[in-house]
């Protein structure tokens, strides 16, 4: 609705004001508090290390076990489907399921490839794909055997391929406790390369690039429907592929690379790809290009290549310097580093400063309000992918809580970016009754369609995911009148302000339950409101409620009904937002009818007007009606 105030000249208007200035409008003292940063590796959903191949006998105090928590595993086609329609996922994932998720707590994710040079079968590809006629080439794998791999852009590899897929999503998708998959459909390991494949044989084949985008857009659309709430990861190329991970990036997937080393990742994908699909919704996940051993050999620098890593916005890192057994052999300095790298990968919400009032102010009779203003910073590389609200409550000395408020923040958790702050206000209610005394200030952030608690980056926290901020005191004021405005239009006080065309005044008949009442009446064009009152000063962050009663005589047309409304601007008369009461129901038109609302303030919200607002700003009217009995009443205040 509009917010235009009406620049008249003052006009007495006999109407009769009580004001009631509540208390509560002197400015509160506050006072800010500052927690202390966490060193804790964080186990939030849509981020973290992973572990390669982990030992399924790993215990909780193994260093590796307190750095990640999702278990990630690659198969073999051949593995789970080793006849047409016969799925083994029971033999091979309900293991897995149970010792991760089940036993440690952990998260798992997999890919199942058609391809790989390290399996030590002649089939990566299951035999019977080749027998229902899917053609074939030759590769000798890094054991010597020769494997028989599929044409990738074949449609009836495609058409059996997309078949298994939709069965492995039946098994898999939102199963509890699985993070994500990968894509492992095409090419060497699914990494979309070909590294093993001649020019012969690619010719042979038919291959072009256009064949190969196709095919992996089938898989792509294929994994999109299989998998509608799971993560899926596409394993990048290089900017010949763009059209190719563009299209997985519309299809809802998301980016993978493996080959990060000291200079960056393959085709520099963190820096070209990364970044701006970033923004875009895409998650980013590295894999380091060779094990430590090999780093070693080499020469490459284990915390030059992390600091490369975490120099792109990325969600999730393998930590395949290791694998298996090896993470038990792991230096001291390795493992220290992939704790660093722990703590700064993905989103990493900390609090710099958090500004409270020095007291509670406890109101006898009716709720109270504690304001609170949050300076939040993103400390991690990469942006968060999800919504979370913000639960704040306070709890007795005995850790029992005696009031909880939730919000979803005004700027959503998927804008905070890394480094940047944000501030947000929240209003934690204090229930009518509460004991004077002295209360703990708690804090979680959490999914609030499961409840999941999102782990921060300040210490404090507490076996219920909550964290603990500090103490408040909560003390009783002086009872004052939660009557802000009230007008009986029976005294001759106070100013309206008419629209153009309209003219208002005060009878002495006609009113609700005294004689008298505003009457308002004639014709209004370009405007919002018919009348409009400037009000005392508001309270920033308290709610209050707007009652008035409304007698329509003559409305032409019907539409729009009429209905008050009062507008909140802040200190330097900027409009901020408008609160509405019910409308007139024109269907009883000649009724007294009672209208009403509530106004629950803005941050900043100091000033206010009231109008009688027409519901349009274009629509000719002419209208004839009566206000009686307005009130504006404080019903919770800081």
């Amino acid at each position: 609705m509009g917010y235009c105030r009406f620049l008249l000249p003052a006009v007495a208007l006999g109407v009769g004001v009580v004001w009631a200035q509540p208390a509560e409008t002197a400015g509160l003292e506050t006072r800010e508090l500052t927690p202390a940063p966490s060193t804790e590796v964080l186990f939030n959903p849509g981020m973290g290390l992973y572990l390669q191949y982990p030992p399924t006998d790993a215990q909780p105090d193994e260093w590796f076990m307190r750095l990640a928590d999702i278990a990630y595993y690659r198969l073999d086609w051949n593995d789970v489907n080793p006849a047409p329609g016969q799925y083994t996922f029971d033999a091979y994932f309900g293991p897995l399921f149970d010792f991760w998720v089940r036993q440690r707590g952990k998260r798992v994710a997999f890919r199942v490839m058609c391809q790989s040079m390290h399996s030590p079968g002649a089939y990566v590809t299951p035999q019977w794909v080749f027998a229902a006629g899917v053609p074939g080439v030759q590769h000798e794998a890094l054991n010597g055997v020769m494997q028989t791999d599929p044409v990738f852009w074949d449609d009836r590899y495609l058409d059996l391929q997309c078949e298994f897929i939709g069965r492995l999503g039946e098994y898999l998708d939102g199963r509890p406790g699985l993070e994500f998959v990968d894509i492992g459909s095409i090419g060497e390991w699914g990494e979309m390369h070909l590294a093993r494949w001649t020019p012969e044989q690619l010719e042979a084949t038919g291959f072009s690039e256009t064949r190969y985008a196709l095919a992996y857009r089938r898989v792509i659309d294929a994994y999109a429907r299989a998998f509608p709430r799971t993560r899926v990861f596409l394993n990048v190329g290089g900017q010949d592929h763009l059209t190719i991970n563009d299209y997985a990036a519309l299809r809802g997937l998301h980016f993978r690379q493996d080959g990060l080393t000291p200079t960056g990742a393959s085709y520099d994908c963190g820096e070209w790809l990364y970044k701006p699909y970033a923004r875009r919704g895409v998650i980013c996940n590295f894999e380091f290009h060779s094990s430590y051993e090999s780093m070693l050999q080499k020469g490459w620098d284990v915390r030059a290549t992390i600091e490369k890593g975490l120099s792109a916005p990325i969600s999730y890192l393998n930590t395949n310097l290791f694998g298996g057994g090896g993470y038990r052999q792991a230096p001291a300095e390795v493992q220290q580093l992939l704790a660093d790298a722990g703590r700064r990968v993905g989103y990493r919400f900390v609090i710099t400063r958090l500004t409270v009032p020095t007291t509670a102010r406890l109101a006898p009779g009716r709720a109270s309000r504690v304001p609170l203003e949050c300076v939040w910073r993103n400390d991690g590389v990469a942006p968060c992918y999800d919504s979370f609200a913000i639960c704040w409550s306070l709890v007795d000395g005995a850790g029992q809580t005696v009031a909880e408020q939730t919000v979803l923040p005004r700027t959503p958790t998927t804008l905070w970016w890394p480094g940047e702050t944000i501030t947000e206000h929240a209003v934690l209610r204090l229930p009518p009754g509460l004991a004077p005394g002295e209360y703990g200030l708690r804090v979680r952030m959490l999914v609030p369609e499961t409840g999941q608690n999102i782990m921060l980056g300040i210490a404090g926290r507490q076996p219920d995911g909550t964290y603990d901020l500090g103490k408040t005191a909560a003390k009783l004021t002086p009872e004052v009148s939660p009557n802000v405005y009230a007008e009986a239009f029976e005294t001759p006080r106070g100013q309206w302000q008419a629209a153009e065309g309209i003219t208002v005044r005060v009878t002495g008949q006609g009113g609700h339950r005294e004689p008298g009442c505003l009457l308002v009446e004639g014709q209004a064009a370009r405007t919002w409101n018919y009348a409009a009152l400037r009000l005392p000063d508001l309270i920033p962050l308290a709610k209050y409620r707007l009652q008035a009663w409304m007698l329509v005589e003559e409305l032409e047309p019907t539409r729009p009904a009429p209905f008050l409304k009062l507008g909140a601007y802040d200190k330097d008369g900027r409009w901020i937002t408008n609160f509405n009461t019910t409308a007139y129901d024109i269907t009883r038109m000649g009724t007294w009818q009672l209208l009403d609302g509530v106004a629950d303030l803005p941050p900043g919200a100091v000033a206010g007007d009231l109008a009688i607002e027409k519901g349009d700003n274009t629509t000719p009217v002419k209208v004839r009606l009566r206000l009686d009995d307005v009130s504006l009443d404080l019903i919770e205040g800081p």
